[in-house]
């Protein structure tokens, strides 16, 4: 068991910026947990992440309650303790309004984006709780700041995920602990990569361009970081200026 290094879980760690995350955090030496819901992409990151530490990958679904358990478990088990917690896994949409909004893809939305990082954080919290340490990042949105017409059910996600974060920020402050969520706008992966086809990127902000996944992983692992040790509920916008 390895204790002396930092432990981190990385949810939706087979690709985008949660992949981007567990690579840098490698590269800094923690341990990792490495949470994805494809086989093949889950392992892969782990592969390229043992190039530097030790990574252990775990096929899950984050709205499961028990594969939430089950991943949290394996890195207490492993490594006996968790002091980073990154919540990158997500559920998009397509572009539809609200009426027209199928209720089946709003409630797998809310599975994985609301209730995924519920359950992350329910059972990250206890583990921390008990070191009365560790540090916890929540992916959310620059559309759980601002309406995003066509992106109802993703936006709802978004601000519940940010909504979560302030209240255990309050909670477990006291107990040593900080909750923090970055808000990024496009992301240049696959997950909308299509859309990034079809638009003008001057609809993206003053940069008109989406972010790299590495670029948006650089300030999530800054929240996480000693540099960063008085940030408790900070909800920082990474859009390119675009909520200006």
């Amino acid at each position: 068991m390895e204790t002396t290094k930092r432990t981190a879980i990385i949810t939706g760690a087979g690709a985008g910026v949660g992949r981007a995350v567990a690579l840098t955090l490698a590269k800094e030496g923690c341990n990792l947990v490495v949470v994805g819901r494809s086989e093949q992409n889950t392992t892969e990151t782990a592969a390229l992440a043992s190039q530097y530490t030790n990574a252990i990958p775990i096929v899950a679904d984050i709205g499961s309650e028990a594969d939430t358990i089950r991943y949290v478990n394996t890195a207490i088990e492993q490594f006996g303790k968790i002091d980073i917690f990154v919540n990158s896994a997500a559920r998009f949409q397509p572009y539809v309004l609200l009426a027209d909004t199928d209720t089946e893809l709003f409630d797998d939305i809310m599975r994985i984006n609301v209730k995924g990082t519920f359950l992350g954080m329910k059972y990250v919290l206890r583990q921390m709780a008990a070191q009365k340490s560790g540090v916890i990042v929540n992916v959310a949105s620059r559309d759980g700041l601002f309406s995003e017409p066509a992106l109802g059910s993703y936006s709802t996600s978004k601000h519940a995920m940010i909504g979560l974060t302030k209240n255990a920020a309050t909670e477990y402050g006291p107990m040593g602990i900080r909750v923090c969520a970055v808000c990024p706008g496009a992301i240049n992966t696959k997950m909308i990569a299509d859309i990034l086809e079809t638009i003008d990127p001057t609809i993206l902000g003053p940069m008109a361009r989406p972010a790299e996944p590495q670029e948006i992983a650089d300030v999530v692992c800054y929240l996480a970081s000693e540099k960063a040790t008085y940030l408790n509920g900070a909800i920082v916008r990474a859009d390119g200026g675009k909520g200006l």
